[in-house]
């Protein structure tokens, strides 16, 4: 008996469902969601060992230009003295298509953690961050990914207390800056 039911129901529902599968005529479509992942390559500002790291991101796209981005990165590759930062960010980001080509530009503001040499301590921070890249379409929905971007942590003020890595006290802050490569997917 509850099969029957669940099939009734199911088939009720079936006009719904297949309707909110296409967009109507005269109410646009130009939104787009992306769903990607990526590689990078970053100079923390602190020390002189490089970090690598992995990270996922969404782009949201309201118009064929203005979208907004959430990203995060996790940079725990080649840490030395169990130094690594990670990123929580979101912002607007504004696009230029070409053919296959998307060049775009990105301003993102967020969090940053840092963990501190030896495990002394782990900080969050304002993040801010300019970017850009190149988005390349390699078939209708899959997309590879070239970026840079710069962060400034303005409150990041140093060690907690001396360590055995020569690094001076921060007035201005932090700026990690890198690079990233990826792919996405694209959702619609």
């Amino acid at each position: 008996m509850t099969k029957k039911f669940l099939l009734f129901a199911a088939l009720l529902l079936l006009p719904t469902i297949s309707r909110a599968q296409v967009v109507a005529a005269g109410k646009g479509g130009n939104q787009q969601l992306y769903v990607g992942g990526t590689v990078s390559d970053f100079d923390p500002d602190y020390g002189w060992q490089r970090l690598y790291g992995i990270g996922a991101y969404v782009d949201y796209n309201l118009t064929p230009k203005l979208g907004a981005e959430a990203e995060v990165r996790f940079h725990r590759f080649n840490q030395l003295s169990n130094i690594h930062e990670d990123n929580y960010l979101i912002g607007p980001r504004y696009s230029y298509h070409r053919k296959r080509y998307t060049l775009f530009a990105k301003g993102l503001v967020g969090v940053g953690t840092f963990n501190f040499p030896f495990n002394a301590a782990h900080g969050s921070y304002l993040a801010l961050a300019l970017g850009g890249g190149l988005d390349y379409r390699l078939t209708r929905r899959i997309y590879v990914r070239g970026e840079y971007e710069y962060q400034l942590w303005p409150g990041f003020v140093g060690p907690p207390d001396p360590t055995p890595i020569p690094i001076q006290n921060r007035p201005n802050g932090l700026t990690p800056n890198g690079f990233a490569v990826g792919a996405s997917y694209r959702i619609f």
